[in-house]
């Protein structure tokens, strides 16, 4: 599953420093740790015939699940059903269906079963209007465009709000659905359809069999009007293909082969790297409209969000590469082989993630695989020093959804890189096959991937999976690299970044070259809060290249000569060592380094993302000859380039980055790139911001980006006169992101009670995205008083994601040092607004100065004000 709250959307959140004071506690108050309930019975085959009623957003159904004894006492066989209208239920012990009186509170139904059956089957006909779990859409006045559609979406516990059920990952089952629905709506459900009766004028039933054994949350059913693309099929060893096919909306077949047309060489390159051929008989994905994440692994049959498909011109910077190697990869790693509870959920979403990367190095190469590893760590870095640090084996939360985070997702990418790397490539991926086979079609725990590894390697890996995954936080590393007397000095300190911490052991390399010699390596396992690796080097090295394989996931802090750094800058064979280098630079402030950093900006040949980190840190040095070099590089040629230049003239309350970003914002090609440029004329405060980012606010884009873009860029220019046209835009019939984009601007513009009572209105929204961001608007805010309207709509609250965020603003509001701390954070950033902007002014008056002829007096100060 991946969550849908940022790019296909998995923003990377900006690197944090993960320093414990900045985040609070995961576990809420109240949180009792969760444990796996008993099986006394197993479920081992389900059979479900259910006719749809979409006007009236219900089913009707009938479901024969058949199980077995495990617990040779046991009187109950209990099965999760919530809301549920019985019709009937029988029990089949070997004699025929007999009529049975079940207990049934609304959400959990008991049946007793005879102690001699050791087998049995249960049927249950029943009615149900699904609050959770199944989802209809249809036209309204609001949305006249929405297509007509159900679909299903059961992760984590949702089946049972459609299907009776034992609804935890480890039990898993053969299913086969009979689904009737209007004429002219199709049917997608897991593994092979069997039959479809398509006759004028009267319901159509189509017939889907599961024949290998999933859990409840990858059952689904989708139905709506669709066209359907085959694909060629996937290639597998010995001449076994496996059919591929796209369910899009109705005219979208050129953006479904744009957006969808790698899957085949997805397939057949995750056999290989796993040694598993895909596991299934066939693979499809469909993609729907108002979809709750950003696409759901259902086996056979992924659904995506209908943003998974682009137009020409979101495919110059925007991929669905990721999104569709993610669910892809969960085939194997969730589906084939599952976690035994969600606190080993890692399991599933960190390989669908790291997956993400392999996929991108095998069709891009290593530097691109890099660079998702570093947006890996930054993405988790952000929460982590933001918002709370934990264990990514975790049994302390209210809901199991709450572990769906960046630790379950990108922390858990690290652990499989660093393992890849601490391994090597052949005896990881002898661990991995070995893990998958030993495990097939069944569930595992992570200790069973430990296992695995250490028996292809021949190491204890215990440690590792202590610090990293059983224990919460990562080292903070200060590493300082000093030539001194014929000797390289890397001097590295660590930090705890949480007080449950590890200090951890971890390898401390350096990739350097010296003066007409190769580049060499050398390590040390670092175990200490300080240590120091000595290297001999006749000169000074002409680079250094601290952790080239990023062997540690940590937020480090680079302290080198700058002479040193422009040289790696330059020189370092990878593009994840120059972009350190960049990174390193950016604090300095002297005319060799922006004259560097420009350099590669410049620079054709150079890596799209080590061009894009010399804007950014000509952007954070903001002197007067960065915003010279940032405006020649506004018309850069590669659009993820150009965005980041974009961002990095935000950065300078001058008008000439406004007058650099208007062409950008009028008719750059790239509806990234108008997005960024709307939101740093913002930040410039630039006199006519206002009115030309209001002209921009309706224009139509992919997944409505540039409204949003131009929304934030009204937030950052924080003029109140923007509220109408603001407040204008929170309401239904906009386009989600463009709304959420919206209410998180209203706090930044505005205060007092109209825009709380506006916010607390919109908490009883029915999109749960943008009821997340009206909880993250009333925390800006920062009045007290929502507590109110937080704690009212917590208690009718179905959507996890939601409630979670609803528990934590109102731990926060009531937290006088909280509030604080978050007003003090606001105040720090005007103020580094108001520095920026009189750094700026310093520099003009400067440059006259500088140009006095021969004789004049005034030393040219280069330090910041």
């Amino acid at each position: 599953m991946l969550h849908s709250n940022g790019l296909h959307e998995r923003c990377g959140c900006a690197g944090a420093t993960g320093s414990a004071a900045a985040a609070a506690p995961f576990a809420l108050t109240g949180t009792e740790r969760q444990y796996e309930r008993s099986r006394p019975f197993t479920l081992g085959s389900l059979s479900l015939a259910v006719t749809l009623d979409p006007p009236r957003r219900s089913l009707t159904g009938t479901a024969v699940l058949g199980f077995e004894r495990v617990d040779r006492d046991a009187t109950e066989l209990e099965l999760d059903a919530i809301g549920f209208v019985l019709r009937a239920v029988e029990l089949d012990t070997g004699a025929g269906f007999k009529r049975v009186h079940p207990s049934y509170d609304g959400e959990r139904l008991r049946v007793r079963v005879p102690v001699r059956a050791a087998r049995g089957r249960l049927r249950v006909a029943y009615s149900a209007t699904p609050r959770k779990g199944m989802y209809f859409l249809a036209p309204d006045a609001d949305h006249p465009d929405r297509p007509e559609q159900v679909w299903t979406q059961c992760q984590d516990e949702d089946a049972r709000h459609w299907f009776p059920c034992h609804d935890k990952p480890h039990v898993k089952l053969t299913t086969e659905l009979r689904v009737t629905v209007p004429s002219g709506l199709r049917v997608l459900s897991n593994g092979d359809l069997v039959s479809a009766r398509t006759p004028r004028g009267r319901p159509w039933t189509f017939h889907y069999a599961m024949r290998e054994p999933h859990s409840s949350y990858l059952v689904t059913l989708v139905a709506g009007r669709f066209d359907v693309i085959e694909d060629r099929a996937a290639k597998l060893p010995g001449a076994r293909t496996v059919p591929v096919g796209y369910w899009v909306p109705p005219g979208q077949e050129a953006d479904a082969r744009r957006s969808l047309g790698e899957t085949p060489r997805m397939i057949e390159l995750f056999g290989r790297l796993t040694g598993v051929p895909f596991p299934w008989t066939r693979y499809s994905q469909v993609v729907v409209s108002d979809f709750v994440f950003g696409g759901m692994e259902n086996t056979t049959a992924t659904t995506l969000y209908e943003h998974a498909l682009l137009d020409e011109r979101a495919a110059l910077d925007v991929t669905t590469h990721e999104l569709v190697a993610h669910e892809l990869a969960h085939q194997w790693f969730g589906d084939w082989v599952t976690c035994r509870d969600w606190s080993h959920g890692w399991l599933n979403e960190g390989f669908a993630t790291f997956f993400e990367h392999l996929e991108r190095e095998d069709r891009l190469g290593r530097d691109e695989y890099d660079h998702g590893i570093d947006g890996d760590l930054q993405s988790y870095l952000g929460e982590a020093g933001g918002r709370y640090q934990r264990p990514i084996v975790c049994r302390d939360y209210r809901e199991p959804i709450d572990l769906f985070d960046r630790h379950l997702y990108e922390k858990g990418s690290l652990v499989l890189h660093m393992l890849r790397r601490e391994l090597g490539d052949s005896v990881f991926w002898s661990g991995v096959r070995r893990y998958l086979e030993l495990h097939a079609r069944g569930i595992v725990e992570t200790a069973d991937l430990q296992r695995a590894l250490e028996q292809v390697s021949g190491r204890s890996l215990e440690r590792f999976f202590d610090q990293w995954v059983y224990r919460p936080g990562h080292p903070s590393l200060e590493v300082r690299l000093a030539w001194e007397k014929g000797q390289l000095v890397a001097r590295v300190k660590q930090s705890r970044s949480c007080p449950e911490a590890a200090t951890f052991a971890f390898p401390l390399e350096l990739e350097l070259a010296e003066k007409g010699g190769r580049a060499r390596r050398v390590s040390k396992l670092v175990t200490d809060e300080a240590d120091a690796l000595v290297v001999p080097c006749a000169e000074q090295p002409e680079w250094v290249v601290v952790d080239p394989d990023l062997r540690v996931a940590t937020a480090l802090q680079l302290d080198a000569p700058a002479d040193l750094l422009r040289r790696q800058l330059a020189s370092a064979p990878r593009a994840a060592g120059r972009v350190q280098a960049a990174r390193a630079l950016g604090r300095r402030d002297d005319v060799p380094t922006i004259q560097a950093l420009a350099q590669a900006l410049r620079k054709r040949s150079e890596a799209w993302m080590v061009r894009a980190e010399a804007a950014a840190a000509l952007g954070r040095i903001r002197a007067e000859e960065a915003l010279v070099a940032l405006v020649e590089a506004a018309g850069v040629e590669v659009p993820r380039v150009r965005r980041a230049v974009a961002a990095a003239l935000g950065g300078f309350p001058d008008a000439r980055a406004a007058r650099a970003l208007e062409p950008l914002l009028a008719r750059d090609p790239s509806y990234l790139v108008v997005a960024e440029a709307a939101r740093s004329l913002g930040r410039t405060r630039d006199a006519g911001a206002r009115a030309l980012l209001e002209q921009h606010l309706d224009h139509r884009s992919w997944a409505d980006v540039t409204r949003a873009g131009v929304l934030d860029g009204l937030a950052e220019l924080g003029d109140e006169a923007a509220v109408p046209a603001v407040v204008a835009r929170t309401r239904p019939g906009v386009p989600t992101r463009g709304r959420r984009a919206a209410v998180l601007a209203l706090p930044r513009l505005a205060g007092g009670r109209r825009v709380r009572e506006q916010l607390e209105r919109l908490l009883d929204d029915p999109d749960p995205h943008l009821r997340i961001d009206v909880v993250r608007a009333l925390l800006v805010l920062g009045d007290a008083r929502a507590r109110g309207a937080l704690g009212r709509r917590l208690g009718v609250e179905r959507d996890g994601r939601v409630s979670r965020r609803l528990r934590e603003a109102l731990r926060d509001l009531g937290d006088a040092s909280a509030l604080e701390r978050r007003r003090m954070s606001d105040r720090l950033v005007a103020l580094e607004a108001q520095l920026a902007e009189l750094r700026a002014r310093l520099t003009k008056l400067e440059a006259p100065r500088a140009r006095k002829p021969a004789g004049a007096t005034g030393p040219r100060s280069r330090r910041r004000p």
